[in-house]
């Protein structure tokens, strides 16, 4: 996997993700390094802090934490227990644990949390405001290489407006040797990008054109110290008419030693703000975008609300029903960019 220097990157280099935007059949997927920049070094201590808290989170008894479950897909926010999604006939072995981000930024009124998180407010808000800028950044680079407007994509998905962002904080407890199976299931993410911190290995990534059935078609992703990885997700999908790529992930036991460990993680999910459309950001409303416009012969194109457009996948999701995403595919004018990868994943 690529690893890059957000050192460089916060430093405006026009080539530096060039081979991110318009890599054909390349997961849209790599590694952050936060070394040798300020902003960096503050950023790693307080992802060692949300570490700290997300601790000190599932030291709680559970019938604490089941006081504030999630109920998709009305609502990601708050607890998700062990087995709560099935994969195959099994249930899942991962707990999560949302913060919505309009809560801790004042956008939305505050909804009730456990003790740890109440108290922690002003260190959430000050450590999503950092992960938001790393989006920020992140996607202005994309938009020069698409030719969109500066703020394209800011303007879709303001820190003031709600929306479905999300920290998450996850849990995965050892599995037994004699049992080690998919902790959670093979999916791409309703993002616009995904940061994720995690203490050991467990992620994996769908090989190009693989068949997810075969354990030989996933890949280990191996964590780096002071890195974070970043994916892209759904919403650029969308908007991009599959320029770029969402990749498809699941999380299994971590391989070697690192199995005998708890696997905790720390995700910031950057998702639009709900009223924003999913419509492709294409010529002749953007008329120096290099995304395709619709074709003739295509569907009319995602008219949606990110709200709406959140709501069907996640039910999708909820029924069993997963879905990889489009694009990984230069730009070819003519060409047909609406090939879906459908995938139904079944450990059992």
């Amino acid at each position: 996997m690529n690893s890059l220097s957000y050192c460089t990157l916060s430093y405006r280099n026009a080539d530096y993700l060039s081979f991110i935007a318009f890599s054909p059949f390349k997961q849209h997927l790599f590694q952050l390094d936060f070394t040798k920049c300020l902003f960096g070094d503050k950023f790693l201590k307080g992802t060692e802090e949300m570490l700290d808290l997300n601790a000190e989170l599932y030291a709680l008894p559970k019938e604490e934490l089941t006081e504030y479950a999630y109920n998709p897909p009305i609502s990601l926010f708050r607890y998700k227990p062990l087995g709560y999604h099935k994969i195959g006939k099994t249930g899942d072995r991962v707990e999560l644990y949302g913060i919505s981000r309009d809560d801790i930024t004042g956008v939305s009124e505050p909804l009730p949390n456990p003790i740890c998180i109440e108290r922690s407010r002003p260190k959430l808000r000050n450590y999503i405001e950092q992960a938001n800028e790393v989006v920020s950044i992140i996607l202005g680079h994309l938009e020069k290489h698409l030719k969109l407007p500066r703020g394209t994509f800011s303007k879709l998905q303001p820190m003031t407006k709600p929306s479905g962002s999300v920290l998450r904080m996850l849990k995965y407890e050892p599995q037994p040797p004699d049992d080690r199976r998919t902790a959670m299931m093979g999916h791409t993410d309703i993002t616009a990008l995904t940061l994720l911190f995690s203490t050991t290995g467990g992620l994996q990534i769908l090989n190009d054109d693989a068949d997810p059935h075969l354990e030989s078609s996933w890949a280990h992703i191996k964590p780096r110290p002071s890195t974070c990885i970043i994916n892209l997700g759904d919403a650029m999908v969308e908007w991009t008419g599959g320029i770029l790529r969402s990749a498809m992930h699941r999380v299994t036991s971590a391989p070697g030693e690192q199995a005998f460990t708890t696997r905790y993680v720390v995700g910031y999910f950057a998702r639009p703000a709900g009223d924003s459309l999913m419509k492709r950001l294409a010529p002749p409303e953007y008329p120096s975008s290099l995304v395709p416009p619709v074709e003739d012969e295509e569907d009319s194109g995602n008219d949606m609300n990110a709200r709406d457009w959140e709501w069907h996948k996640l039910s999708s999701v909820k029924a069993g029903n997963l879905g990889g995403s489009l694009g990984g595919r230069f730009f070819e004018p003519k060409r047909d960019l609406k090939e879906l990868f459908p995938v139904s994943i079944d450990a059992a």
